[in-house]
């Protein structure tokens, strides 16, 4: 009997490969990087419930049969685990993509193929009739019971993976120490940074029936660029560069809590938790340091830079399903089925196809966001304040006709500027409540330009977005800084790059600048390039 209950966990093992496979891959361990929640716990728990339950059957099927006895009962077993067995080692064939049987249909020819197969049936045929179903049912039982190792070291591995990374997706940095509140006025900073907004559509070339109302008040009494450029094409790394001050040529997630940028003018590749940034300039001055933002594990990797972080991950990255309990263990029965013929209906009921809602997660991330960058906004404690907010990026929750969020509705890159808009009134209006809008030094921007020539070939894009965009693709971004005290505006055209913000922004909190003239003639004098030279869209979402 113990033999049949090892053969019976190993021949279960081998049904779930694909299973085992996505649980152990390492390939997918750099994605946990965007994941605030360890998908792995579940989909292990999962894959061990469906191995047991699948184990008992097998082992229910044997002793059945050793009850009823009889050659012919023998024979029907033998026959039925050889072919279990043969279907479980050719879902395994089908996992490696150079085995897969499209693969195979074009390396081989769809005749070539035919043959491949008949000559495959053809000797397990023979091996049948020359040796006799008994024997090669026990070569098989051999092969099986060979492998049963497999499910022990495969749960060990998968449990020391649940270990080592489920700790570093849960465990954020520890929060460096409040200074105390200075009794004398210091400078005081927000970064404002708006994902995936247009300087064009937004300001320069707003469309007819687009009404900005908050971005125009605060343009009215602050320097406003025209021709700003923002490090890079995607978040991953632009807001790394913005932060540090320095380009970057390529960003690379090595653990959950670390990634790897290489800073382009020392061609060095260096973690990015290790690189001084934005915040440790405000700490070297003696100032608490607040950040809210979206997409990337901020509190994960540069937490103990700050005195206080929130985050939020980006829905559209993730994949909220792998989460559930049940949707897993659902997931992985329809992949088995995959080993009986005829069960395409069956798999199709069990996991239909699913639209995501991708609106209302969104919705809920920019709720959450926005009652932090409230919060924070309004503790004067805060010398410097980072707040990263996922709009005007899609997918698009806002009905700027109505003025109400939507989940329900088709809207437009148009509606996401004016939901940008709405975010900036009501930072705003809890800073004149807590009165420090006047006393702050604003800076607004955004990590990249509107990917309007990526997103017309994905999801998200829209006829209004078609008819407001067509073809065209500007790389600007708005830039606007409103010091302390400042009431008057002042137009800045010169074209620049948003990497030197820190530069900009430590020269504020050191005193050096307070006056609109002298940020122009810092940028002057501090201004390289324009159009950074990294403008690709790798993991772009």
């Amino acid at each position: 009997m113990p033999r049949h209950w090892i053969l019976a966990f190993s021949l279960s093992n081998l049904c779930f490969f694909n299973a085992w496979r996505e649980v152990l891959s390492p390939q997918g361990l750099s994605y946990l990087y965007y994941w605030k929640q360890y998908p792995g716990y579940v989909a292990l728990a999962a894959l061990v419930i469906n191995v047991l339950l699948l184990a008992l059957i097998f082992l229910t099927g044997f002793y059945l049969l050793r009850r009823l006895g009889g050659s012919n009962w023998v024979k029907f077993g033998q026959a039925l685990f050889l072919l279990v067995f043969l279907r479980a080692l050719n879902n395994i064939q089908a996992q490696f993509d150079s085995l897969s049987t499209s693969h195979l249909r074009l390396l081989l020819g769809r005749a070539g193929y035919i043959v491949a197969v008949f000559l495959v049936l053809s000797l397990i045929a023979f091996a049948i009739k020359r040796y006799g179903l008994d024997r090669v049912a026990r070569a098989a039982a051999m092969i099986v019971l060979i492998l049963s190792p497999f499910g022990v070291l495969g749960l060990t591995q998968a449990s020391w993976l649940a270990v080592k990374y489920g700790r570093s997706v849960s465990r954020e940095r520890t929060a460096t120490t409040a200074f105390n509140p200075s009794t004398s006025p210091r400078p005081r900073v927000l970064w404002l940074v708006f994902d995936e907004m247009d300087e064009h559509l937004a300001f320069s070339g707003r469309p007819a029936g687009l009404s900005l109302p908050e971005f125009d008040r605060v343009r009215a009494e602050a320097l406003v660029a025209t021709n700003a450029f923002p490090p890079a094409g995607h978040t991953s790394q632009s807001i790394p560069a913005l932060l540090t001050g320095q380009l970057i040529s390529a960003v690379k997630p090595i653990d959950p809590g670390e990634l790897l940028v290489t800073i382009a003018a020392r061609n060095e590749t260096v973690n990015w938790s290790t690189e001084p940034d934005t915040f440790s300039d405000a700490r070297a001055a003696g100032l608490n340091t607040a950040l809210v933002g979206w997409y990337n594990p901020y509190c994960r990797v540069i937490g103990d830079h700050l005195t206080s972080c929130r985050w939020e991950a980006a829905t559209q990255r993730i994949d909220p399903t792998k989460l559930s309990l049940k949707k897993n263990l659902i997931r992985q029965n329809s992949d088995l089925l995959r080993l009986l013929p005829f069960t395409a209906r069956i798999r199709a009921r069990l996991l239909p196809a699913e639209t995501r809602d991708y609106r209302s997660e969104f919705l809920a991330d920019y709720l959450t966001l926005m009652r932090q960058a409230e919060d924070a906004v309004a503790n004067q404690e805060f010398g410097l304040l980072f707040i990263h907010l996922p709009v005007p990026h899609p997918p698009y929750i806002y009905d700027r006709a109505k003025g109400d969020l939507t989940v329900t509705q088709e809207g437009s890159y148009l509606d996401s500027l004016a939901l940008a808009d709405r975010a900036l009134g009501d930072l705003r209006q809890k800073m004149e409540q807590a009165g420090t809008w006047d006393s702050t030094s604003v800076v607004i921007s955004s990590d990249h330009w509107w990917r309007s020539d990526y997103w017309r070939k994905h999801f998200f894009w829209t006829a209004s977005d078609q008819m407001v965009q067509g073809e065209r693709v500007e790389h600007r971004v708005p830039f606007m800084i409103k010091l302390a005290g400042q009431k008057t505006t002042l137009p800045y055209n010169p074209p620049f790059n948003t990497v030197l913000t820190r530069s900009l922004i430590r020269e504020v909190l050191n005193g050096n600048i307070s006056e609109p003239g002298q940020v122009a003639a810092w940028l002057d004098t501090h201004r390289t390039i324009g159009e950074s030279p990294y403008q690709d869209y790798e993991d772009a979402e």
